[in-house]
């Protein structure tokens, strides 16, 4: 297998994105600092700010490499969206600072969600109204409606959930009771008659 050899500029640029992960999962976009994310890299500030031109557009692509990671690892299929379900709910609970991301966003009321035209959102949405237009999902809510309480559903019991996640005392136990529970739960919600 071939080594991949990135550039100095490409290593610097990936430090800096891994640095303003940290940065931003921990104080979101409003305390993100430049500084902080300057000094974790290392890298210059003025260079950050010739890659990403502000901290927003900073904090837009880490999101957004964020969200395509999603997309490229969890597979869709309206066909299964309690395993959906599932896998994604195995993701937040693996990737804790991602979902920290999508509530600084929603804190921040962004405006526009990055991925969002065109985005594996949109693609899920409209293979979940096929389904429901064949009949192979429940159509008792809109698509994107049913989407959007999976997608919640799934990521209820990550580090944002203001109950916390302890249930039983042994964490792999709870896990599962967990993935179980969202599971039934996304098959109640989409089970044809």
């Amino acid at each position: 297998m071939k080594k991949v050899e990135f550039t100095k500029g490409e290593q610097t640029r990936e430090r800096i994105l891994l640095a303003a992960t940290e940065e931003f999962a921990t104080h979101g976009i409003a305390g993100g600092r430049i500084d902080r994310i300057a000094t974790a890299a290392p890298a210059n500030k003025a260079l950050i700010y010739s890659y990403f031109g502000n901290k927003e557009q900073l904090f837009r692509a880490v999101l957004e490499r964020h969200l395509a990671n999603i997309y490229s690892t969890i597979q869709f299929s309206a066909d299964d969206l309690p395993g959906y379900a599932a896998a994604l709910f195995d993701f937040a609970m693996d990737h804790p600072h991602v979902m920290r991301l999508v509530m600084w966003n929603g804190l921040a009321q962004q405006g526009d969600w990055p991925l969002d035209e065109g985005s594996s959102l949109a693609a899920q949405v409209a293979k979940i109204r096929r389904a429901q237009a064949e009949g192979r999902v429940a159509n008792r809510y809109p698509a994107d409606f049913l989407l959007t309480l999976i997608v919640t559903i799934a990521s209820a019991w990550t580090a944002a959930n203001p109950f916390g996640t302890s249930i039983t005392p042994d964490a792999m136990t709870q896990r599962t009771l967990l993935r179980t529970a969202i599971s039934t739960a996304v098959s109640q919600l989409s089970e044809a008659n």
